[in-house]
């Protein structure tokens, strides 16, 4: 995903999300070793309830987006690299 499109997206799970706490995010340039797609991801790392699951689920779904659980509080957001970057 695009650096600009990363930043619209995690204002919208901040807006939507309300529940959602962002005290540790990053935004990975495309690049950076281990990423699972080309363009950006955003990382988050905070524990989240399921209302909070569901609301980010939705959001990533209409953006085309993933999301990756590499431990329980921490969440690897990105498009898969075959969807259109």
């Amino acid at each position: 995903m695009k650096r600009e499109e990363a930043i619209s997206v995690l204002k919208e799970l901040f807006e939507k999300c309300t529940s959602l706490d962002g005290h540790y995010l990053a935004l990975m340039q495309p690049g950076y070793a281990g990423l699972l797609s080309k363009g950006y991801q955003i990382l988050i790392k905070t524990p989240i309830d399921e209302e909070t699951r569901n609301c980010m689920q939705e959001i990533l779904i209409k953006n085309q987006l993933t999301i990756k659980i590499q431990e329980t509080d921490t969440f690897i957001i990105y498009r898969p690299i075959q969807a259109k970057e």
